[in-house]
């Protein structure tokens, strides 16, 4: 980090700023010496950095780091977590080593007779099995990317501690977020339909959740639209000139969509990413439409898929991040997570392709 970042007053000053946007340099703030960065401990060569994704964005009162927040939060960082958490949501641990539990989906929505339910003079109460539930272990995968850097580049560009921590972080969240998708169309029920001027899509999508709660027991709580597919639902409803019709089409943030259909939360998708070959962006979820239930933890999680992740050294975040010195003019900076995608229950789950 180079001094120009901070403003020119003490060096205790220029620290406890740092330390309020959840940074901390090396022992030398004249010149770049690779330390590593940390969360509340004292930084020295070969400890962890913790960049916690939530508190790097917080608003702070160091002019470079807040311009930088707001930028990064308007265009990608912040959009990125939120489709993250919506599709997967995380299920923290203090340990690499998590346990998965598998329920029966049926036991909670078993039904006895009710003359079986009254128990007779001198006899007992009607017996019903224990509950039962499948367990494993799983050790957390290693996850992480590296980016090698030249000290010379480095001293023009006084941000370039943050700049490459956030984009090594973007790239990890895109991989999750890909990942994601894939798990969920994977164990889908998919199906094809068309959005034009004689079809009815809140309607077909209210129909969809009730099969699926024919499936699981209970609505699904969760669905995601691709910005194509967004767009088709609005374009039909237009095109049918009705007074009902147009009032739908006027319903259109994910607010509202919720609302017409009945469905606790809404995301209408507009991330990219971009391909392998050729120049154009890639959208995520496009034209399709992802039904399923994603909830907080609860003792018997109903949530289709989650996001076990281990808390970085000293439980400071998701991500760690080492500064290291390759050679004489280079350095490397890593970022690395521990994380694992589980799908918990594949009922329930439902994709439609929107022509």
């Amino acid at each position: 980090m180079n001094q120009n970042l901070i403003p020119q007053t003490s060096p205790a000053l220029r620290a406890a700023s740092l330390s309020r946007a959840v940074i901390a340099l090396g022992n030398s703030f004249g010149s770049f010496e690779p330390r590593a960065l940390t969360n509340g401990s004292s930084p020295e060569h070969g400890t962890i950095c913790l960049a916690n994704d939530s508190l790097l964005r917080q608003a702070d009162l160091i002019e470079e780091l807040t311009s930088f927040a707001i930028a990064y939060d308007g265009e990608r960082g912040s959009k990125l977590t939120k489709l993250r958490d919506f599709l997967c949501t995380p299920r923290p641990s203090t340990k690499r080593i998590v346990r998965l539990t598998t329920y029966d989906e049926n036991e909670p929505w078993q039904a006895f007779a009710y003359n079986r339910l009254k128990r007779a003079i001198g006899a007992d109460f009607q017996e019903v099995p224990q509950r039962v539930a499948s367990k494993a272990d799983l050790q957390l995968p290693n996850r992480g990317l590296s980016v090698v850097l030249d000290r010379d580049q480095l001293d023009e560009n006084p941000n370039w501690q943050v700049l490459h921590t956030k984009w090594l972080m973007d790239l990890l969240m895109l991989g999750t977020v890909l990942e994601a998708v894939a798990l969920l169309q994977a164990s889908a029920t998919t199906y094809a339909t068309v959005w034009d001027a004689g079809s009815n899509p809140d309607l077909e999508i209210m129909q969809d959740v009730i099969n699926l709660a024919n499936t699981t027991g209970f609505y699904p709580h969760s669905i995601a639209y691709g910005d194509q597919a967004a767009l088709k639902r609005r374009v039909a409803y237009e095109s049918q000139l009705t007074a009902g019709a147009l009032a739908r089409a006027g319903t259109f943030t994910e607010e509202q969509i919720a609302t017409a259909i009945g469905i606790d939360n809404c995301l209408v998708n507009a991330e990219r990413y971009q391909t392998q070959t050729g120049t154009t962006k890639q959208e995520i979820i496009g034209s399709n439409v992802l039904i399923f239930t994603s909830l907080p933890e609860s003792l018997m999680d109903a949530s289709n898929l989650v996001r076990h992740v281990a808390a970085g050294a000293a439980g400071g975040g998701d991500y760690a991040v080492y500064v290291t010195p390759l050679g004489v003019k280079k350095v490397i900076l890593t970022v690395e997570n521990y994380e694992y995608l589980h799908i918990q229950h594949t009922t329930g789950i439902q994709q439609i392709q929107v022509n």
